[in-house]
């Protein structure tokens, strides 16, 4: 039973991951709706709010929860070696996280990784 009480909870934080993701892609093309397109100095005072830093810091941890789920349980419908399998699990996991740490790099500097 807690397998699958982990499946589901797994089930239902992707959903809501895609929901996150959903929200700030309406947030943005809303902003382009409304602002036209923006050239680069438009989208430097943009991304100067910490607001809108935290929001796409958000949308982007979610796009990697959602991706890392979604690796985790399709590998073993491909691959059934479980050694190569635990290497990609751990592949997934690293990558993961290395998206969310360089997403915090670029969004917010060295000095928020390093701290």
């Amino acid at each position: 039973m807690a397998a699958s009480s982990r499946f589901i909870t797994e089930w239902w934080l992707q959903r809501i991951s895609a929901v996150v993701v959903a929200a700030y892609a309406l947030l943005v093309i809303a902003l382009l709706l409304i602002n036209g397109a923006p050239n680069a100095a438009q989208w430097q005072a943009l991304f100067a709010h910490t607001g809108f830093k935290l929001a796409t810091l958000l949308a982007l941890i979610a796009v990697a929860y959602h991706g890392l789920v979604g690796a985790l349980h399709v590998w073993p419908d491909y691959v059934k070696n479980r050694a190569v399998l635990a290497v990609l699990n751990a592949y997934s996991w690293v990558v993961a996280g290395a998206v969310v740490l360089w997403s915090v790099y670029i969004l917010f500097g060295l000095s928020a990784v390093t701290k």
